[in-house]
């Protein structure tokens, strides 16, 4: 799921290009980071998204970052809306705004009319599932020359969500992932607005070429692939979260665009058969990363 672009059954690819990277003019850097290990269903529970909430935290701060963290029970749908919201309504041009998402996802039928492959994919927050055409609304209200960056550690994250693999006491070690079905422990699936009324969908939630996206996208893999939930250097991690926080940390300055090169030399591997991607404007991947 990409949020003002959703990119079906592709990969969004990364090249050099001859395009000047640009410096955003310092403005307040503000930052939502979730994870969700202790989803209602002890069989749902994962183990290295509240790892991956708080490193990606932690990385945040040392570049500037006021950083909230929600982990488990308070990452709720009121609660993203919330804090996105604000931090979106309240930026001004030149802030950068970061949210990370670690946990479950999934795709459900699509029921107005704008995604190609008929499905609707969202990120499964504690309360309930939390589709693309809502943050595709609620990122389309940020004001112009605002860097607002979505980093989701999810399955078919390419349109973002993640099943979940349960960790092994052992080094690198996956096991078979489960997808995680449309309905689940009693979760609403969807608000009443998207329930009841199936032409929701307008110009600003239809697909839109990539370079009109007024975002950055860092997706844990294609939107037909899983992200996996792994034992790495013997701590539960995502795998996306883990291996990008180590290219951020080991060669920091980067743009985005020589990040996702980089980070595309670690992932997909033999353990984690994941593709990384980057969707966004090529002005906005050949910006340095937060700063």
């Amino acid at each position: 799921m990409s949020f003002l672009h959703t990119n079906h059954g592709s990969t969004s690819t990364t090249t050099t290009t001859t395009t000047r990277v640009t410096i955003p003019s310092n403005g307040h850097k503000r930052a939502l980071c979730m994870g969700i290990n202790n989803y209602p269903d002890p069989a749902n529970r994962l183990a290295g998204c509240v790892n991956d909430a708080t490193d990606w935290a932690a990385y945040l701060n040392s570049m500037g970052f006021g950083i909230v963290s929600l982990i488990d029970a308070k990452v709720t749908s009121t609660n993203f809306t919330e804090y996105m919201g604000n931090y979106i309504s309240e930026a001004k041009a030149g802030d950068w705004i970061v949210g990370t998402y670690s946990g479950h996802g999934s795709s459900v039928p699509d029921i107005d009319g704008d995604e190609a492959d008929g499905k609707d994919e969202c990120i499964c927050l504690y309360d309930r599932f939390y589709l693309d055409d809502e943050i595709r609304v609620l990122f389309s209200k940020l004001p112009e020359g605002v860097n607002l960056v979505f980093i989701s550690d999810s399955c078919h994250s390419g349109t973002v969500t993640r099943d979940f693999i349960r960790v092994m006491n052992s080094f690198d070690f996956i096991s078979t992932p489960k997808y995680l079905p449309p309905i689940l422990d009693g979760l609403a699936v969807r608000i009443p607005l998207f329930e009841s009324n199936n032409t929701f969908a307008s110009p600003i939630l239809k697909d839109l070429p990539e370079q009109s996206m007024n975002h950055i996208l860092m997706a844990g893999c294609k939107n037909t692939e899983y992200s996996y939930d792994a034992f790495i250097n013997g701590r539960a991690n995502g795998a996306f979260s883990a291996y990008a926080l180590q290219v951020l940390k080991e060669n920091a300055p980067l743009t985005f665009n020589y990040f996702n090169t980089k980070l595309q030399k670690l992932l997909p591997s033999r353990n984690y058969p994941q593709t990384p991607q980057l969707e966004g404007s090529d002005t906005k991947k050949n910006q340095i990363m937060f700063q």
